[in-house]
């Protein structure tokens, strides 16, 4: 039998630089499993999207082992070529959100299992004007510490560096105005943070309940946060969310659809898991629907 061929991608500085000290054993456990594996090194922003690009094409499975700014080049490298192959993703990052909403195994050598037994889902990801996100993009509050944050404030800390920078921003917090165009209906406000993804965790700070998110269901989820009368008031509304079965709070719009037109007054800061970008004037997010080939473990 004809070995099954990996393309290993891996960000060697993701989270505590495992991608670097776990890179050359993941190898080896592939090839213990039967597999053939080649390892692709990032050495800077863009490198995995560049691998997938010119090298996909060659293997049987792309693997990903870093933290959701190196799945999001990946996953862009997938769409932008058109290869139709299982995603397999060993999270090593400092939050691995994704990771977590999609529950894989956070144990590198399991996660090797799982990718060898190849149990695909088909899920969807997102469309920021002519980028790809792959969870979330996302604005205002909180949004600018997933890039600002340095990196080796992310390996040192971890997900609690999140809060620490996302504190300081607590007193420059402006509300950003926008107008969306959803499902025939228009949102208009003064928003402190919005977000709109594929998932059930969004930067640690934000949680849906288990049942509120499905990855394949061709929608996107819209959370919008209107700039409360205080500080206290919007941290309890981010936090109160995963407790809710109805978006019913007069801070809060939220909606389900496949594609949201977006009106920004002026330049606007936006994320897309966890990578910086500006847009100004309109934009519009789309769901790209059942695309991407997901290698999950097997359910309990």
């Amino acid at each position: 039998m004809e070995k099954k061929k990996i393309m290993l991608i891996v960000n060697p500085c993701a989270g505590r630089k495992h991608g670097e000290k776990l890179s050359d054993r993941v190898v080896e456990w592939f090839r213990q499993d039967g597999a053939e594996c080649t390892l692709f090194l990032t050495q800077k922003r863009g490198d995995g999207t560049k691998y997938v690009l010119s090298r996909g094409r060659e293997h049987d499975v792309i693997v990903c082992m870093g933290g959701d700014g190196t799945l999001n080049e990946v996953i862009n490298g997938l769409l932008k070529s058109g290869l139709d192959i299982p995603l397999g993703y060993i999270p090593a990052g400092s939050t691995n959100d994704f990771a977590s909403s999609m529950r894989l195994s956070k144990e590198p050598r399991q996660a090797v299992r799982d990718i060898i037994a190849c149990r695909t889902e088909t899920i969807d990801a997102g469309q920021f004007d002519d980028r790809y996100f792959s969870y979330v993009a996302s604005f205002g509050a909180f949004t600018k510490t997933s890039y600002a944050t340095p990196q080796s404030m992310k390996n040192l800390l971890g997900r609690f560096s999140y809060f620490l920078e996302g504190a300081k921003d607590l007193s420059e917090i402006r509300a950003e105005h926008k107008t969306v165009t959803a499902n025939g209906h228009t949102y208009e406000g003064d928003y402190a943070f919005g977000a709109i993804s594929n998932s059930r965790s969004i930067g640690g700070l934000v949680k849906y309940g288990d049942t509120a998110v499905d990855v394949s269901d061709e929608k996107l989820e819209m959370l919008l946060i209107r700039m409360p009368d205080s500080l206290a008031t919007l941290i309890a509304e981010i936090h109160s969310i995963t407790h809710r079965d109805y978006y019913d709070s007069p801070y809060i719009d939220f909606c389900r659809s496949d594609r949201f037109v977006i009106q920004s007054d002026g330049v606007s800061d936006w994320s897309l898991d966890g990578e910086y970008i500006q847009s100004k004037g309109t934009s519009v997010i789309s769901c790209v629907k059942n695309q991407i080939h997901f290698i999950q473990p097997e359910k309990k």
